[in-house]
């Protein structure tokens, strides 16, 4: 055991004069001096104390270690908390960093679907400049337009309380200052995706709201182009869920509207169009599938008759249309899309490119309806009329390169029968199995 110095000097006194003490003793007991302790007596005595001093050295040395390992948890306490200090710093600034981070993805997503909306809305306002009939739809479109800039507008502002907070955390290293920003962070990223998603929303209402303007533009230029006619041929409001006739107020044509019930004028019979009249196609194509019903024969010349007796929409001039008059009514759509005519007045078109083709009269008397150069020498019939090749016009074709102009359209959509029959080329097998299409009648007086 080891005992400082002054200890040990204290020790080595007290152990001197305990000896000292005891020849003291000695020499006057010998001497006869008086009764004191005897030899023996004395040193016991020594020993006693020389115990008694070990003893408190020992405890001197047990307190001296339990105060130094005292002072070293206490150092280690320190430093255990002034990692965990700065562990939680790092993990409330990394908090921060992330957060920025997302408000910023998230005011520039806003950013992004408010940026759509105020195009959207402003297509939809320069479609609707000329038709007061949008300005409900017109209005609901910007104001969804409006609802999306000021909800990007917000998470722009969160974006920057979040940027806020990092400079509040980079100018201190106060534990509660970091966390407290850190909060304010996470806040105002959560804050950012709510205001993200509310311009998302809002950007999905403006297109619903412009796809309104659209059907509402077109159902004006419908209201001052086409009229509605009901089987008598009375007008009926462009509002009318059903009609029989359509009427352009443009060339004064009226054309045929088909049903959708399987009876006469179903808009899915085929005819063979084949020769000039009528009766020579039955009821069945090549391969044994229904024609049409209705008709002892489908052909296209039958089929005219039969609408003729029924007086459709009060006219019993119906016929087939040639190619020009079919243009009349082909219609560029927005982007290209086919079909090639307003479905908002002949929503029964059959839109089969390629498979799907409309016949045109094949007996003309303008020899550029068929195609003819002008001065080319053709033949007349003794009505006036040449034959053309049997064309048809195919609305749902796609739009080829270059196509600018509706005379382009209408000569890009004219096909000739022979590609739409029963077998390839529909002549291998003539006369039972030829080229079929489908008919939409036109009356021009």
């Amino acid at each position: 055991m080891e005992i400082n110095s002054s200890n040990k000097l204290q020790g080595l006194k007290n152990s001197g004069w305990l000896v000292a003490g005891v020849l003291t003793s000695s020499i006057l007991t010998a001497c006869g001096g008086g009764g004191g302790p005897s030899a023996e007596e004395l040193a016991a005595q020594a020993a006693a104390a020389q115990a008694a001093a070990a003893q408190a050295a020992a405890a001197q040395a047990a307190a001296a270690q339990a105060a130094a390992e005292q002072a070293a948890a206490a150092q280690a306490a320190a430093a255990q908390a002034a990692a965990d200090k700065a562990a939680a710093i790092t993990a409330a600034r990394q908090v921060i960093s992330d957060a920025v981070i997302a408000a910023g993805k998230e005011a520039q997503s806003a950013q992004t679907a408010s940026s759509t909306a105020q195009s959207v809305a402003k297509q939809a306002e320069q479609q609707a400049s000329s038709y007061p009939e949008a300005a409900t739809s017109l209005a609901a479109t910007k104001e969804s337009a409006l609802q999306a800039s000021q909800a990007a507008n917000s998470a722009a502002e969160q974006k920057t309380i979040a940027e806020s907070a990092e400079t509040d955390a980079q100018n201190s290293q106060d534990l509660a200052v970091i966390q407290a920003a850190a909060q304010k962070a996470k806040s105002a990223a959560d804050s950012a995706k709510t205001a993200r998603l509310a311009a998302e929303k809002a950007l999905q209402s403006t297109q619903t709201a412009a796809q309104k303007v659209a059907a509402d533009v077109a159902a004006a230029q419908a209201t001052r182009r086409y009229t509605k006619l009901d089987a008598n041929g009375n007008a009926l409001p462009m509002t009318a869920s059903s009609w029989s006739c359509v009427k352009d107020n443009n060339t004064g044509l009226v054309w045929e509207e088909k049903t959708n019930d399987g009876g006469l004028r179903d808009k899915n019979w085929r005819y063979r169009h084949l020769h000039n009249s009528g009766g020579y196609a039955g009821t069945v194509d090549y391969n044994g599938k229904v024609m049409c019903k209705g008709l002892g024969f489908c052909d296209p010349y039958t089929y005219i008759s039969a609408v003729q007796g029924q007086a459709l929409c009060g006219r019993t001039s119906w016929r087939l249309p040639v190619k020009s008059e079919f243009g009349t009514i082909a219609k560029i759509n927005s982007g290209g899309v086919p079909p090639h005519i307003d479905q908002s007045v002949f929503p029964d078109v059959i839109n089969k490119p390629y498979e799907a083709a409309y016949c045109t009269e094949n007996m003309i008397r303008d020899p550029a309806e068929c195609g003819y150069a002008a001065g080319t020498e053709v033949h007349y019939n003794s009505d006036g009329r040449i034959e053309c090749n049997y064309q048809g016009v195919d609305f749902g074709l796609p739009l080829q390169n270059g196509i600018q102009t509706q005379s382009n359209l209408e000569m890009s959509i004219l096909v000739p029968l022979r590609f739409y029959g029963e077998v390839q080329d529909g002549k291998p097998l003539w006369p039972s199995a030829n080229w079929i299409c489908y008919t939409r009648l036109v009356s021009s007086r």
